[in-house]
């Protein structure tokens, strides 16, 4: 039976797990309560940078020394894997998990083009500097391209991802690490559970690797055929790795009545969703399902789209129940959307008024990443 975490650290070249990349990756692992394990290099020393042959023998000898150090590591007995790497070490820690065939999360920190022939397609998140003398940007942005991996270009920066200014430096690093941990182990929305409609609560740990759109609903709205268009976007896109978080909601109008299955059935039967439909909660006020209060935390209100009659009518509802509506991040009205990318980030916020061919082609594009 599979059961714990593990994290496995591999440095680079002149640059071992007690420099900030690495050090404060590990740090994240431990207080996320996972083993960890850390490589050690010897005998590669930056000569090896000098000519493709010398980096081929690194290459090699890293990749022969991570062997021996994991030999007696069981990766199958462990249910989450991750792995981070450094320079060199991104070719040890790609070529060390194709060969024994392990689902490790990667993030590799200025990798070489090398390191990308063995990296699994959509498995990965690269960070590079622009400034790197041993990585070319463009080429590097179309190697992570072509494997479909994440990736984050620090401008200014050289292959220790560092600018030579101090300040900007730490911000850097603190983004970085961020990134990096949301990537690893998630982005904060995976430790929420939401209720279902037979009352029992879900983890949204279980879409982690998704892209979601988590919107509130209505029954009795102007806007509820959107419930069409987005049964359309998720029959379209869901084989993709999308998903739909349908949560009614009566707070607005009085326009989702009955109970949470007297309204499932409404939509199956009138519009035949598919898409997962939890149980009918408040998203504003104390009350509130705690998840929208996190969506409304990092993705505020930044106003109607004032380009039709339905806007207008959003516009002077919303201004009627609060004047100060504008700068609150309370959902307004029914069928505000979020949208949260595949690491669990919540990276935009369409408010009911925003057409549906907008939300899918939002979709997409997070799809392509």
């Amino acid at each position: 039976m599979q059961t714990g975490k593990i994290a496995v650290f591999f440095p680079g070249i002149g640059y071992n797990n007690d420099k900030p990349l690495l050090y404060f990756s590990r740090k994240i692992a431990l207080e996320h309560g996972y083993e960890v394990i850390t490589i050690d290099y010897n005998g590669i020393d930056t000569d090896c940078l000098k000519s493709k042959e010398k980096m081929l023998d690194a290459f090699n000898l890293a990749s022969g020394q991570t062997e021996k150090q994991l030999k007696s590591t069981d990766f199958s007995s462990y249910e989450d894997i991750i792995f981070a790497s450094k320079s060199i070490g991104t070719v040890a820690a790609s070529i060390y998990a194709a060969k024994h065939d392990i689902p490790a999360r990667q993030v590799y920190y200025t990798p070489f083009p090398q390191t990308f022939s063995l990296a699994t397609e959509g498995n990965g998140l690269v960070f590079f500097g622009d400034r790197d003398p041993l990585i070319d940007p463009d080429t590097m942005r179309k190697l992570c391209d072509d494997k479909k991996l994440h990736y984050k270009i620090i401008e200014g920066a050289n292959h220790s991802l560092e600018t030579g200014h101090v300040h900007i430096d730490v911000d850097n690093i603190n983004n970085i690490i961020q990134e990096a941990e949301d990537y690893l182990v998630g982005g904060p929305i995976y430790r929420f559970t939401v209720p279902k409609r037979d009352g029992a609560l879900q983890s949204l740990r279980e879409y982690r690797g998704k892209v979601l759109l988590i919107v509130n609903t209505a029954t009795g709205c102007g806007f509820t055929p959107q419930y069409e268009a987005l049964e359309s976007i998720y029959k379209e896109l869901n084989g993709e790795g999308f998903e739909i978080l349908d949560f009614p909601c009566d707070q607005f109008g009085h326009q989702a009545p009955g109970t949470s299955d007297d309204i499932h059935s409404f939509c199956t039967s009138r519009y035949e969703i598919t898409f997962p439909q939890f149980a009918k909660i408040k998203v504003n006020g104390e009350d509130s399902l705690e998840l929208f209060a996190f969506l409304k935390s990092r993705q505020g209100f930044r106003g109607f789209l004032m380009n039709s009659p339905e806007s207008i009518h959003l516009e002077k509802q919303a201004r009627e129940a609060d004047p100060d509506y504008r700068n609150n991040s309370d959902i307004k009205w029914n069928f505000t959307k979020f949208l949260v990318n595949r690491i669990g980030q919540v990276i935009d916020r369409f408010e009911p008024d925003a057409g549906t061919e907008i939300v899918r082609q939002a979709i997409e594009k997070e799809l392509r990443r």
